[in-house]
């Protein structure tokens, strides 16, 4: 079941001209869309309270120095099956059926959410304050018409609270002004900070990251990723993005892996890095260095140059 929704979900994306990666196994997340300047990183499940607090540290860690959203694609939640048009959250990641992120994709995006204690939607605050004070209706008799405090009205006015969706309901029939907003599920998601884990690693990957940051990029680790960290650095007013693994030797998993990983970051307009301890051979168009090499560069210009030459060659 979930092999076809991934499936249903990677056709819908290039349906609508998006860029998609290939579905990847045990991951953070399955697949990465990227179209224009929005990049989707997508976790897909049949019940979307199975996601780990973890996996989903992870999911928001790669999406926002990925410059990305995260968003859950799901069948049910632990109790019930997902509804038609609700926005659902899990660790203040957006979650929705694959018929609401297809209408979503067409134009027609959600307006409801849940939260506990029911179904609300987001309002014009604004809009509400000039369209009650037009009208002469002063905030306490607002709120004596839908059955709230006048401190709930200027609550909803300032953007500091939204209200359930009968509530709206009735505040738009009150003063016969439409007020609910849509909700975007390519807002991105500004929560996570990034926590960097270089002491839980290996000793040869942290000496590789170490050897990344004397060169001058911002490394961050990442786990239940097909990538081990993801190493940033502006270079001549442009921002480089390495998308890295590091391993000890080459073998069958690890050069799919690398496979993967390059093809991830043409999507994402960056690139790719493969860090070996022992580096026993060349390897064709993947970008490759020992730890001997690494440590005799001298800056961050130096990589990205060694990079794009392997991948002229």
């Amino acid at each position: 079941m979930r092999e076809m929704l991934i499936a249903e979900c990677i056709e819908l994306l290039k349906h609508h001209k998006f860029i998609v990666s290939k579905p990847l196994g045990r991951s953070c997340f399955d697949i990465i869309a990227s179209k224009d300047d929005v990049k989707l990183i997508l976790k897909i499940l049949k019940n979307i309270d199975s996601l780990s607090k973890e996996q989903s540290i992870e999911l928001k860690k790669i999406s926002k120095i990925l410059a990305g959203t995260p968003l859950i694609i799901g069948l049910r939640t632990r109790n019930a099956p997902m509804e038609y048009g609700i926005v659902y959250d899990r660790y203040n990641i957006k979650a929705v059926t694959f018929e609401t992120f297809k209408d979503f994709l067409e134009g027609n995006p959600p307006i409801v959410y849940v939260q506990r204690g029911g179904l609300f939607v987001k309002i014009d605050g604004q809009v509400l304050r000039e369209v009650r004070e037009a009208l002469g209706i002063s905030a306490g008799e607002l709120a004596d018409a839908v059955g709230v405090s006048r401190k709930t009205i200027y609550k909803y006015e300032a953007g500091l609270a939204s209200p359930s969706l009968d509530i709206a309901i009735k505040i738009e029939e009150y003063l016969d002004v439409p007020l609910v907003k849509a909700i975007d599920l390519f807002e991105p998601i500004n929560d996570e900070n990034i926590e960097d884990k270089v002491e839980k690693l290996e000793d040869y990957k942290r000496e590789a990251i170490n050897f990344l940051s004397e060169l001058g990029f911002r490394s961050i680790v990442v786990n239940k990723a097909p990538f081990d960290a993801v190493a940033e650095k502006n270079v001549e007013e442009m921002q480089n993005i390495l998308l890295t693994n590091i391993e000890e030797k080459i073998d069958e998993e690890v050069l799919k892996k690398a496979i993967i990983v390059k093809e991830i970051s043409k999507m994402l307009n960056s690139y790719s890095l493969l860090i070996l301890e022992k580096k026993e051979k060349e390897l064709k168009n993947i970008p490759t260095v020992s730890m001997e090499e690494l440590k005799k560069m001298d800056d961050a210009l130096e990589l990205i140059e060694h990079i794009k030459k392997m991948l002229s060659s």
